[in-house]
């Protein structure tokens, strides 16, 4: 919205002066290449996110090796064996995540681990 504030003032000033002074036509074409450039830069981020989310890339401030110690740690001497743990980013804010388990009392793991994922790390969407 502010960038559209901008160009509209960019244009208002460059119709003025092409209005007074009709030598200064190239007014309005460099108003319109500032506008383009300020468009690009402000538009590079938003675009990184949406190409990370659409590719499901792994969250930047997600600590893998501190869920994996949370979920050994949740689980206690019942884990057997944890692989195939994946994070990924599934909308901006939600991270999805899913692990393969081995267990003696699996219920007891499964409700330990699940518990832990959302109280600590916020992973509401979680295959286990």
């Amino acid at each position: 919205m502010l960038g559209d504030m901008l160009m509209s003032i960019g244009v208002i000033i460059a119709a003025c002066c092409i209005y007074f002074n009709e030598d200064l036509w190239w007014a309005d074409p460099i108003c319109t290449y500032l506008f383009s450039i300020i468009v690009i830069v402000t538009t590079i981020p938003i675009i990184k996110t949406c190409v990370e989310i659409l590719m499901e890339g792994a969250p930047r401030k997600f600590k893998v090796e501190e869920l994996r110690a949370a979920i050994d740690e949740a689980g206690g001497s019942d884990i057997v064996d944890v692989h195939d743990l994946h994070v990924w980013t599934i909308a901006q804010g939600k991270v999805s995540m899913s692990v393969h388990i081995k267990s003696h009392k699996p219920l007891k793991t499964l409700a330990a681990v699940t518990d832990r994922c959302r109280r600590q790390f916020k992973l509401y969407h979680t295959t286990i």
